[in-house]
């Protein structure tokens, strides 16, 4: 007799691989993915028959997330590092979530850097005007004068010696990790087409092989005479 098993505790983890018809983004992804790893954790029943345990999940899932092939790797590689890995939220309690954002790395350090460059612009700006003024307006530089134009001269060479350098390493770092995540997104997609592709072959190996229309008419006649024999 069979019986069934329920609980709040009782939960079912499935980890699958999913290919979208077009390009998804993926929180912490600097690229859009075709092929996506997909993790869901639904609640679950045990079914007991005959001796034996069987597992099943229900319908409408707690959580689904979705994650690339790299955010995947990563967390199955670092355990117990850092504060974990970014990944997608795709369904909670049920309900869909709507897609997540993507934005373009490349054109987001572009921005900044134009918003550094127009700060610089401006305090270059302003310190010129100001020692313009006193220029002007005084024969001589009192002490608070030229510790107000050294100030502001070290304020932009400390913009330029140090935070763009730091720009240009992080921007370096951004293409080298858009890089990375790229080519991994080229061998998922090229492995999971050379699957189904044996798959293909496999399942056409196991077909019996079919004659052509005309033998299996001359076997069909052949058959019929030798039976009219």
């Amino acid at each position: 007799m069979s019986e069934r098993v329920k609980h709040p505790s009782f939960a079912n983890l499935y980890i699958g691989r999913s290919q979208s018809s077009g390009k998804v983004a993926l929180f912490g992804s600097s690229i859009k993915h075709h092929d996506i790893i997909n993790l869901r954790i639904s609640p679950a029943f045990m079914d007991r028959d005959l001796n034996y345990d069987r597992y099943y999940a229900e319908n409408l899932p707690y959580i689904e997330i979705a994650m690339s092939q790299s955010q995947f790797a990563q967390a199955i590689t670092s355990l117990n590092m850092g504060a974990g890995v970014p990944v997608t939220l795709t369904r909670l309690n049920g309900e869909y979530i709507e897609p997540c954002p993507f934005v373009d790395k490349r054109e987001q350090f572009s921005n900044e850097f134009r918003e550094e460059m127009q700060d610089l612009t401006k305090k270059l700006k302003e310190t010129t005007k100001a020692v313009e003024e006193l220029i002007q307006n005084k024969r001589t530089f009192t002490k608070a004068d030229k510790e107000q134009i050294l100030s502001t001269l070290n304020a932009v060479t400390m913009q330029l010696g140090s935070n763009y350098p730091y720009m240009y390493s992080m921007f370096n770092e951004q293409m080298d990790k858009t890089v990375t995540e790229a080519k991994a997104e080229i061998e998922s997609h090229l492995q999971a087409r050379m699957e189904d592709v044996a798959l293909k072959a496999m399942g056409k190996a196991q077909e019996p092989e079919m004659l052509p229309e005309e033998e299996q008419d001359i076997e069909e006649d052949g058959g019929m005479l030798m039976g009219g024999m």
